[in-house]
């Protein structure tokens, strides 16, 4: 039994449930351009230019190994086979494919993908990108409780469109920790935990995605930490805003076997070019999600 979604404006059938509510409208013209599936896969690949711990990448191909889950082999940008361990739970399996091997396929599709949350604002989007822990999940939860709309979470899939940067909407859901849900005053009972592991206390928030079509890029926000107490706006200039770009690409050594560095310094090169992008350095310990979300609500309307 297949589902179907449309996310990172892909139409998507999956034979694993994905966190998201699937595509209830699609009927039997809708054509797949990516299907997700159980099967076998290889174990190597025959002649891989990448090789991590985990994985490996070639040209049009890709393959994830996890221990005691899964193994993932993505191709072409629009197939990925999945062949779980024995006693590997869905949650485990689910977890690992909306990750590094969404972002694998992304890459394959020639997509600029940064390690990023996104918001709207006016038809406009807003990117919040940083190392991981540094509160981009958070940051994007909180504007959603002041009503802004949600487009990416984590994984900020970013097209060019006749010169025009656009991010493009991913999955409807935020991945929260605990604490960060008891602070937004959002009850976890009525969540799902995003790994069947109580000790991990990190869930699924659902987010309404009110359109699937993308939106432009107004300007992109560095978050980072200091030691200072105070927060800081620095705005950035010339080669470093490609540079702040490829140093914020979800899973940037995949490309070192994917083939397409090339194709990648060009999109953020043009990404730069159209929109502003500030480093927002925050306390690094006790600051105020409102005075952090206040700062950056100022710069919406520059």
């Amino acid at each position: 039994m297949y589902d179907t979604y449309q996310i990172f404006g892909l139409n998507i059938s999956s034979a694993v449930k994905l966190p998201v509510q699937p595509n209830l409208q699609a009927n039997s013209d809708f054509a797949s351009d990516v299907v997700i599936e159980y099967g076998d896969t290889p174990v190597e690949l025959v002649n891989p230019r990448a090789r991590g711990l985990h994985y490996q990448a070639a040209p049009g191909e890709f393959l994830l190994s996890v221990n005691n889950v899964a193994r993932y082999y993505v191709q072409g940008g629009n197939r990925i086979t999945i062949a779980p361990e024995a006693g590997a739970s869905d949650d485990d399996v689910t977890v690992f494919l909306i990750g590094s091997v969404m972002a694998a396929l992304l890459h394959q599709q020639n997509f600029l993908v940064l390690h990023a949350s996104a918001i709207e604002v006016n038809g406009k989007s807003y990117i919040f990108a940083g190392s991981s822990g540094v509160g981009k999940s958070t940051l994007a939860a909180g504007f959603h409780k002041r009503g802004y709309s949600i487009i990416a979470d984590d994984i900020c899939a970013v097209n060019i469109k006749d010169g025009q940067p656009m991010v493009v909407p991913g999955l409807a859901r935020l991945k929260l920790w605990s604490d960060v849900l008891k602070k937004l005053d959002i009850d976890i009972t009525k969540l799902k935990l995003v790994r069947n592991e109580k000790e991990l206390e990190k869930y699924y928030f659902p987010t309404e995605k009110e359109s699937f079509s993308p939106v432009p890029i107004k300007s992109i926000f560095i978050l980072d930490t200091n030691k200072n107490n105070l927060f800081e706006t620095i705005p950035i200039a010339g080669a470093e805003k490609t540079d702040c770009l490829i140093g914020n690409t979800y899973r940037f050594k995949f490309l070192n076997g994917l083939d397409g560095k090339v194709d990648h310094f060009h999109k953020c090169a043009s990404v730069a070019g159209k929109a502003s992008i500030h480093k927002i350095f925050r306390p690094s310990i006790g600051f105020s999600l409102n005075e952090l979300m206040n700062l950056l609500e100022a710069k919406f309307s520059e």
